[in-house]
């Protein structure tokens, strides 16, 4: 009984961290369709560099990569390095 509660929980958990992510990575997709519309560099840089920094505070509250959390982390930080290249900035690794 005790590690059905726990695996509930932590399912629970990655659930919550997924939506989180999510969250972030529709905020991510306006951002490039703004772009597509209104071709600001500048917009489009101070935007990434933002959701950059709101990604790598979402991943250090992250207590297990799971596959999907992986995933769904690749897809931000590819859909981020995007933006950046259109704007011509770079992150800091």
């Amino acid at each position: 009984m005790t590690s059905h509660k726990s695996t509930f929980s932590f399912d629970t958990w990655e659930k919550n961290a997924l939506s989180e992510l999510e969250i972030l990575q529709n905020h991510v997709s306006k951002a490039l369709l703004k772009y597509q519309s209104n071709p600001d560099k500048t917009a489009l840089g101070e935007s990434a560099t933002r959701y950059m920094g709101e990604l790598r505070t979402t991943v250090t509250r992250i207590l297990k990569a799971t596959p999907a959390i992986q995933q769904k982390v690749d897809e931000i930080a590819d859909m981020l390095h995007l933006m950046a290249h259109f704007s011509g900035i770079t992150f800091d690794e």
